[in-house]
């Protein structure tokens, strides 16, 4: 599936909805690929606007999803309408379900290391503990990130959810 990218205020957002996005990166696990998401709201594309850092990263993204009904709102006023809402938090839970059906494990990344253990137990508490290859919190730094690849690769996560 081919996605069409709508530019606007510096931002190039894909014009998916949430089954088409699910859809992609069920492609990508089944391909191998590793895919890159990102999501936007009004006030990470008002940063944009100002952080060349943070264009750059979201514009070389591989999916990028409108989050924030605001952003859906700009589109249709500059007449280039998004379909729907992908927030990140309703796409994460319908890729955890997937990873369910499919039989696949995940990892996850990020937050506090009591957050991440939570949303970790929640998951296993709905799905299984085959749901769960592993977790971390996502606080370490740049010299960290080879080793932290190198566990989430042992553990054969076959998606990482930050």
């Amino acid at each position: 599936m081919t996605a069409t990218r709508i530019q606007m205020l510096n931002t190039q957002i894909h014009n998916l909805n949430m089954d088409q996005t699910v859809s992609l990166v069920q492609e990508a696990i089944q391909n191998k690929q590793q895919i890159h998401h990102v999501a936007v709201n009004a006030g990470k594309i008002v940063q944009m606007q100002t952080d060349r850092e943070l264009r750059e990263s979201v514009n070389n993204s591989d999916l990028i999803n409108a989050d924030g009904q605001a952003v859906i709102w700009a589109s249709r006023f500059l007449n280039k309408p998004l379909q729907e809402r992908v927030t990140g938090i309703d796409l994460m839970h319908n890729l955890v379900s997937l990873a369910n059906r499919e039989g696949y494990s995940i990892y996850l990344l990020g937050a506090k290391e009591e957050v991440v253990k939570a949303v970790a137990k929640f998951y296993q508490k709905q799905h299984g503990e085959h749901i769960i290859a592993g977790y971390r919190d996502g606080y370490f730094i740049k010299e960290q990130e080879p080793l932290i690849a190198k566990e989430i690769a042992q553990k054969r996560a076959r998606a990482v959810n930050r």
